[in-house]
């Protein structure tokens, strides 16, 4: 063994004399003396058993490291073995929040002076949409696929493409649970999977690329300790710029029909989305729905409840050209007839703050915060916001006839004023309410 050794220990010293003089850089040198320490084992003897020990614990490490077959995340069958880098990514269980977390800080406010805080400072920044962060193996691929389903075989599944672990334009409905994987494009191999349990959220914003500021409009406690369904009705912006990847998601959401909120000059069909299109001619917004071409708004929203009430149509997405004024005032209408409380709806509408939609506010904040009497955030030759007087106004028609709550008020607007009927209400509400 020593004759062995000096002989070892003399070629490496010729190999890092050979190396230097060749090349005098100095990390090359450091890596001479790698060489030579990998080469160099003195521990016994028996260099045949150490052999066979290193071999046996080799052994031993790669089985332990191998995935637990009988998880509850996607089996074997659905993820194919991977690389070895791989395996620590695999059967993983994630919690995301959907919700930004100046959404989220807007949400939880529970007082109007925090309310204007998180507004004020965060107004017209981009935050609509799902924020998810997932790890898995990069083994260089030039794109990976995420592969999503609520079944652990996949089935019903929708993917996204990304370069990168920050995913925001995922289509998950709070408080479910969904199955992940993830492959590259040099192979097949699941570099990543497991299982994601999406926190429960009144608001799920979803990303439809080149046309923003678009949430579903479910998920609001309302009538009855019930809920305001998700995957029914959507609220957005216009779809003229919409991409073929934003087409794409409309019929992964499985939008049938849109509803056009806009002025009759306005009116646009953007073709490709596969939904079915109605023009609903919405000449006034907030409080001006009692005023500006009221007749034409009566047959508006008479039309808009038809639909409504047949289940055939839905799920429905609603827009006007920003999805905050007139969209805002669908939404006050629709989901108040279904319970949600006021201070909720005005949650919902001043969401459209933290999009590319910009400010929208219940009024102008002065003294920072929102008090009595501030009812008007805009009113000039650009824009009228005025969501507080909206409030107001339909409050107080319903106390003329007897009605207490918002709910009762915009019942009673709608069956007395717009002339909907009773059973395409109790219809709305027996299709939307969970």
């Amino acid at each position: 063994m020593k004759k062995t050794f000096a002989f070892i220990l003399a070629i490496s010293m010729v190999f890092c004399l050979c190396s230097c003089s060749g090349n005098p850089d100095n990390s090359s040198s450091e890596s001479t003396d790698v060489v030579v320490e990998q080469v160099i084992i003195d521990k016994t003897e028996d260099t045949t058993t150490e052999s066979s020990e290193d071999a046996t614990t080799s052994e031993n490490n790669s089985s332990t490291e191998k995935p637990d077959e009988s998880s509850s995340a996607p089996t074997s069958s659905n993820t194919p073995s991977g690389p070895v880098g791989a395996e620590k990514y695999k059967n993983q269980v994630v919690e995301v929040d959907l919700c930004d977390d100046i959404v989220r800080g807007y949400l939880d406010a529970t007082d109007a002076r925090n309310q204007y805080y998180w507004l004020s400072t965060y107004s017209g920044m981009k935050y609509d949409y799902q924020k998810v962060f997932l790890d898995w193996y990069f083994d260089g691929s030039s794109e990976y696929t995420v592969h999503f389903s609520e079944k652990a075989d996949f089935s019903n599944s929708f993917t996204v493409k990304t370069k990168f672990n920050d995913i925001k334009n995922t289509i998950f409905i709070p408080g479910k649970t969904y199955y992940y994987k993830v492959t590259g494009t040099i192979n097949s191999d699941v570099l990543g999977n497991g299982t994601i349990k999406v926190n429960d959220a009144p608001v799920r914003w979803i990303s439809i690329d080149k046309v923003g500021n678009v949430r579903d409009m479910g998920g609001w406690k309302a009538e009855g300790g019930k809920t305001v369904k998700y995957g029914m009705l959507y609220r957005g912006r216009k779809l003229e710029s919409i991409s073929a990847e934003g087409i794409a998601t409309i019929k992964q959401l499985g939008l049938k029909t849109e509803l056009d909120l806009r002025y009759a000059d306005q009116k646009f069909q953007t073709p490709g989305t596969g939904m079915n299109y109605e023009f609903i001619e919405s000449p006034g917004q907030y409080d001006n729905v009692m005023k500006i071409k009221p007749e034409v708004f009566k047959k508006s929203y008479k039309r808009v409840f038809e639909l409504l009430s047949d289940e055939s149509n839905y799920p429905f997405y609603a827009h006007c050209n920003a999805g905050a004024d007139r969209t805002g005032t669908f939404a006050f209408i629709v989901n108040g007839l279904l319970g949600v409380s006021y201070e909720d709806l005005t949650r919902d509408f001043e969401l459209t703050s933290f999009s590319e939609s910009g400010k929208r506010w219940r009024g102008k904040g002065l003294g920072g915060t929102f008090g009595e009497g501030d009812d008007v955030m805009q009113e000039d030759s650009s824009n009228t916001v005025a969501w507080g007087r909206l409030y107001k106004t339909m409050m107080a028609y319903g106390a003329e006839n007897d009605c207490t709550t918002l709910q009762e008020s915009i019942e009673h607007w709608l069956l007395n004023y717009i002339g909907v009927k009773q059973s395409q209400i109790d219809s709305f509400k027996s299709i939307m309410l969970e």
